[in-house]
C-alpha cells in the first residue's frame, strides 16, 4: 500500500483557483476532495478519516478560513494544514505560531510553492 495516493481536502470557492490548486495537489501526490465552503469542508472531513492535508483559502463565503482551520484542527489533530491567502500572512502566522502542522502560503502559488509548504510540515510525506 506504499504506492497509495494520499488524500487532501481543498477548500477554495474560486473555481479557477480551485482547478489549478487541484492540479498542483495531484502533481505532488494527493487526490483532492474539493469544497467551496467551510460547511462542505467540515462534512467532507467527517466523512473521510484518511485525509492527510487540508489546503484552505482564507476568504470563504460562509466562514473565515482561519476559523475553519481551528475547527479542522479540533476534529483532526494530526492533519497538515496549509492556509492560502492573498493578504499579508503575518497575522495568520502569529495566530498559529504554536501549531507545527500548519503553515501559511501566499497566493498566487505555484506547484513548487505548495510542495515546499507541505514538505515544511512533514518532510517525509513527499519523499
Amino acid at each position: 500500500m506504499a504506492d497509495a495516493r494520499r488524500k487532501a481536502l481543498l477548500v477554495e470557492d474560486e473555481v479557477l483557483v480551485a482547478m489549478v490548486a487541484e492540479e498542483h495537489l495531484g502533481s505532488i501526490g494527493f487526490d483532492a476532495i474539493c469544497a467551496e465552503t467551510a460547511e462542505e469542508a467540515l462534512r467532507a472531513l467527517a466523512a473521510d478519516p484518511d485525509l492527510r492535508l487540508a489546503v484552505i483559502d482564507i476568504g470563504l463565503p460562509d466562514m473565515r478560513g482561519d476559523d475553519l482551520a481551528v475547527q479542522i484542527r479540533a476534529a483532526a489533530p494530526d492533519i497538515m494544514i496549509v492556509m492560502a491567502t492573498g493578504y499579508d500572512g503575518a497575522p495568520l502566522r502569529a495566530r498559529f505560531a504554536g501549531d507545527a502542522r500548519l503553515t501559511v502560503l501566499s497566493k498566487p502559488y505555484s506547484e513548487s510553492d505548495l510542495r515546499k509548504a507541505v514538505a515544511s510540515l512533514e518532510p517525509e510525506v513527499l519523499a
